[in-house]
């Protein structure tokens, strides 16, 4: 296409449950588009979509992939998402750049847990939306009973345009109500054909069915269809395309990739009724500014919505175009960080290939390497312009585990991989805990660790393995007690004289530490109080009973004495150290764990089981809230017993629970673990 409008450019982005079949679909829409000589295969690891070593050797996607092709006049955009859980950051990033969903589902399998996930992300991303049913050639495929289970599932307007068409019980093939025409498989390609007369009352129930919900919504149709008026083709097929747009209906299509059955039509299809690229619901996207013409007649503004990092090409930004043209060598502003930054090489992606370009038009996708001050969710303008786009909202990631060098491997390194990682994935992140001295990974699952672990070995040549983490334990103090240490020491010449008296006091949860004076009549001189407090502030780093921080007390200097000559800042604090130290013993010190604040949303189903499994984490329940058909459930829980807690989640709700945690507060841990957690910790010190 030499000039590329927007009206002619068509985005969307296929979604689903993980299996549904998206790769081999987009194997196939590439190949009827003529993209590629032969289809490849997901099994055998030569598709265009999984094309990392990662998602070769484990047989599904883990990245979205990218593809552009023109068709009837068309210029297509399309993106393959991952359909496991773990993955949904990709999905989030792929929804931004487009204006239609395309959900595939099984036909054996019917609406799975991840369905629903991406169905609702969709509609939160206020998108049009269409459905394949895939696989419609096994045997235990039953395209009615997937078509019942949407309906009865979701509250869309659902409108089959294809259906399909057997002979002796076998798939050969799919009729398009639209065309009313049999597309019959033979040698690997759709044929038209006239409907079997056989197929020809069945046909008619689904077509009257799609006329009527269609023109229900249209005024100037319904009064044609009541009044028996011809309705063109023409005519629905522009009524469709404006209530899908408009989200109105939800077109159903079916086929089966696998088999090249139904595909081409599908793109024919997808040509004729998905909005365009000038249809973009730019208005929702815009977080404050003006929203800009999605023409290329506008400024230039842009959002990134994907990132990626590799050890060869370096940081490859990926960008949707909402408005204007975007040249080669051009000089845009980026709001996020106030600065400007050269365009100096665009890209456009087609899987695995980067097709250097010379411009980039509204509606258009496109990517740019090595700016390293560029991150997903950043907009890009021109500097002329006032737009600043919304940021993504990513799902946050609640599986943690500590990292640990493999053998061989230098800690430093592992830790500059890792968070050279986490710049490409907003759902994983590393952080240094301090208090534990662990590096502390916290992702999607185990799956997604285990492609993290994958590509960092094959990609940056370093290994590790994970634990579960070590809790960050407290100690504090049960009681108030008065202490009195006298440090005194002579060996010759000048000697060492602090001598204390302080009360120490326990403090409500939360409050850390406090230090109060209360000398009178100069029992200890002014320039020496500050020691005493800097000899607690250091001691109180490691307690007595397995060497965790103290908090929340309070200790109040009264008294004391000193020596004119021996008396010195060091003595004050080595006295307060100690005295410290006998405060604990004689205050009946004890351990605090943190208590997570933990909300869990779950179908009604569940409820009890939740409940139960809270129970058994010594959690306490502290409320129910239903929404949208859900209940959520509020808890608060030792962080101890969380740490597996989203793996543990999916295998008790079947992956249909979510959940979010935060820090509440510190309490007490009972006897009976902490008398395990003091042995555990003083036989690694010894």
């Amino acid at each position: 296409m030499s000039k590329i409008q927007s009206k002619d450019i068509r985005n969307f982005c296929f979604i689903s449950h993980g299996g549904a079949g998206k790769s081999t679909l987009t194997e196939m829409l590439l190949y009827n588009a003529g993209v590629i000589e032969q289809p490849g295969s997901v099994d055998k690891g030569n598709s265009q979509s999984d094309f990392s070593a990662v998602e070769k050797d484990h047989k599904h996607s883990v990245h979205n992939s990218y593809f552009n092709f023109e068709w009837h006049n068309k210029l297509f955009h399309f993106i393959d998402t991952p359909g496991y859980a773990d993955f949904r950051s990709e999905v989030v990033s792929a929804l931004k750049m487009v204006e239609s969903a395309v959900l595939l589902i099984d036909a054996a399998s019917g609406i799975e847990v991840n369905t629903g996930y991406v169905w609702e992300l969709a509609d939160k991303n206020d998108l049009a939306k269409a459905v394949f049913v895939n696989k419609i050639d096994k045997e235990e495929a039953d395209f009615d009973k997937v078509l019942a289970e949407l309906r009865s599932t979701y509250d869309d307007n659902f409108a089959v345009v294809t259906i399909p068409y057997y002979e002796n019980g076998e798939l050969v093939g799919i009729i398009d109500l639209l065309d009313e025409k049999m597309f019959k498989m033979e040698d690997g390609i759709d044929h038209p054909y006239d409907i079997p007369e056989s197929e020809k009352d069945r046909v008619e129930e689904f077509e009257v069915e799609l006329i009527e919900s269609i023109v229900e919504l249209n005024e100037e149709l319904m009064i044609k269809y009541l009044d028996d008026e011809k309705i063109t083709n023409k005519e629905l097929t522009k009524a469709f395309e404006e209530e899908i747009a408009g989200e109105e209906l939800v077109p159903v299509f079916t086929g089966s990739a696998v088999n090249n059955c139904g595909v081409a039509k599908f793109l024919d299809d997808l040509s004729k009724i998905l909005p365009s690229a000038a249809e973009s619901h730019i208005n929702n996207l815009v977080k404050s500014g003006s929203a800009p013409e999605t023409t290329t007649e506008d400024k230039f503004s842009a959002q990134i919505c994907k990132t990626m990092v590799d050890p060869y090409i370096g940081k490859l930004s990926i960008f949707r175009v909402f408005s204007g043209k975007l040249q080669r060598d051009d000089r845009v502003y980026v709001p996020n960080i106030e600065e400007e930054i050269k365009m100096s090489k665009l890209y456009k992606l087609n899987g695995s290939e980067q097709k250097n370009v010379d411009d980039l038009s509204a509606g258009e996708f496109g990517a740019v390497a090595k700016i390293d001050v560029l991150e997903t969710s950043y907009t890009m303008r021109d500097p002329e312009m006032d737009v600043y786009y919304k940021e993504l909202e990513f799902p946050k990631p609640m599986y943690t585990r500590a990292a640990h060098p493999a053998d061989g491997v230098d800690e430093e390194k592992m830790a500059s991989v890792l968070q050279r990682y986490s710049d490409s994935d907003p759902t994983f992140n590393v952080e240094y805990n301090k208090n534990t001295k662990e590096l502390l990974l916290t992702g999607m699952g185990t799956i997604h660790f285990i492609m993290i672990k994958d590509e960092c070995k094959r990609k940056y040549d370093v290994d590790f393995t994970t634990t579960e983490p070590k809790v960050a334990y407290r100690e504090t103090i049960q009681k108030t007690v008065d202490v009195e240490e006298k440090y005194k020491k002579q060996s010759g010449g000048r000697g060492q004289y602090g001598h204390v008296l302080m009360k120490m006091k326990p403090l409500p949860r939360g409050r850390g530490f406090e230090f109060e004076e209360e000398i009178f009549g100069g029992a200890i001189p002014g320039q020496y109080i500050p020691a005493v407090e800097k000899g607690i502030v250091e001691a109180k780093k490691e307690g007595t009973l397995a060497g965790y921080p103290v908090v929340d007390f309070k200790v109040v200097l009264y008294d004391g004495s000193y020596h004119d000559v021996d008396s010195s800042e060091m003595a004050f604090k080595i006295a307060a150290s100690k005295a410290f130290r006998k405060g604990l013993a004689q205050a009946k010190s004890v351990l605090l764990e943190p208590i997570m604040n933990v909300e869990v949303t779950v179908p009604q189903d569940f409820m009890g089981d939740i409940m139960g499994d809270f129970n058994s984490r010594r959690g306490r329940i502290q409320g129910m809230d239903p929404t949208n058909g859900k209940q959520i459930i509020k808890a608060k829980v030792p962080q101890s017993e969380m740490f597996n807690y989203a793996v543990d989640l999916k295998s008790l709700t079947g992956g249909y629970g979510s959940f979010d945690m935060k820090f509440s507060h510190y309490d007490k841990v009972p006897s009976e673990i902490s008398e395990k957690v003091i042995e555990e910790r003083n036989s690694q010190s010894a």
